[in-house]
C-alpha cells in the first residue's frame, strides 16, 4: 500500500514540476506598451547596434523589456500595432517594415517617458500539489500522521504588482493513507491497519516571496466496505492541517 501511495506522490510531483517549468519564464517577463511614437534601433541581444537605420515604433505597440544596461534598454516586440500608417520620409521607417528584426534598443529615458508597464490582473488562477503530513482531528481530539497528497486549484489575489505577496483560496482532492486502530474503531481491530481514503479539502495559502504558509480543512472517506468492517470514527469528519512550502503555479486572468 505504501509503495502505491509513494508512486502516486512521485507522479503528481513530477507532472507538477514539468508544467511549472513550462511557464516560469513568462511569469518573470515585464511587458510594456508605447504611448507615443518612439525612435528605435535594431540591435543584438547584447545591445550592440547592428543597423543604424532609424525606425519608429508606433503607439500601442507592445514589447518585452529584455535587459537594461546602464542607460540602454533592450526590447523585443510581442505584437505590432494595428495602425497601418507608415512614415514615408527617409530615413524613418515604420516597425512593420522590419518584422524579421527581433531585438531593438531604446534609452532608459524613452522607456520612462514614452512607455507604460502593462499591468496584469490582480487575480490569478492557481493549480498545484498539496501534501499534508499531519492532521488535527476532532470528535474526539487527536493528532495523526495520516499523509494526504493530491492536486489543488483555485484563485490567488496578488497584493502587489510584482506578485511578491499574495493569498490563495484553494479547493483540492487527493488520496490519504489513514491508520485505523483500536481507539479509532472502538475495538473493531486490535492492531493498526493502513487504509486508503478519498480526501477533498479547502484551504488558504499566504505567499511572501518564495515562502508559502497554508492552512487546510479536509475530510477523509475510506471505502464503504472498510467502513462497514471497521466503523472508523473519523469517517467524513473534518480535520485541520498546517504546512509550509506548497508547490503551486498560476495563470494570470487578464488577457
Amino acid at each position: 500500500m505504501y509503495k502505491k501511495l509513494l508512486f502516486i506522490i512521485l507522479t503528481i510531483l513530477f507532472v507538477n514540476q514539468l508544467c511549472k517549468a513550462q511557464i516560469i519564464s513568462s511569469d518573470k517577463n515585464r511587458y510594456y506598451e508605447f504611448l507615443v511614437e518612439c525612435p528605435i534601433f535594431k540591435c543584438s541581444i547584447t545591445g550592440k547596434i547592428i543597423d543604424t537605420a532609424l525606425l519608429v515604433a508606433p503607439p500601442n505597440s507592445k514589447f518585452v523589456l529584455v535587459d537594461i544596461k546602464q542607460d540602454q534598454c533592450i526590447i523585443r516586440f510581442t505584437m505590432f500595432s494595428n495602425n497601418k500608417k507608415t512614415n514615408s520620409k527617409k530615413p524613418y521607417s515604420s516597425i512593420e517594415d522590419y518584422t524579421s528584426y527581433t531585438y531593438f534598443t531604446i534609452t532608459k529615458a524613452q522607456l520612462d517617458f514614452k512607455a507604460v508597464l502593462i499591468k496584469k490582473s490582480e487575480w490569478d488562477l492557481v493549480v498545484g500539489t498539496i501534501i499534508t503530513p499531519i492532521k488535527l482531528r476532532f470528535s474526539p481530539f487527536d493528532f495523526s500522521k495520516d499523509i494526504s497528497v493530491g492536486s489543488t486549484f483555485g484563485i490567488k489575489y496578488n497584493l502587489n504588482q510584482d506578485k511578491q505577496s499574495a493569498i490563495a483560496f484553494l479547493i483540492g482532492t487527493g488520496i490519504s493513507s489513514v491508520t485505523a486502530d483500536s481507539f479509532s474503531t472502538k475495538g473493531r481491530t486490535q492492531k493498526n491497519v493502513d487504509l486508503l481514503a478519498f480526501t477533498p479539502s479547502l484551504g488558504a495559502v499566504i505567499e511572501m516571496g518564495n515562502a508559502q504558509i497554508g492552512v487546510f480543512l479536509g475530510f477523509d472517506f475510506i471505502s464503504h466496505v472498510n467502513q462497514l468492517k471497521y466503523e472508523w470514527i473519523y469517517q467524513g469528519e473534518p480535520w485541520i492541517s498546517f504546512g509550509i512550502g506548497y508547490s503551486m503555479f498560476s495563470f494570470n486572468l487578464k488577457k
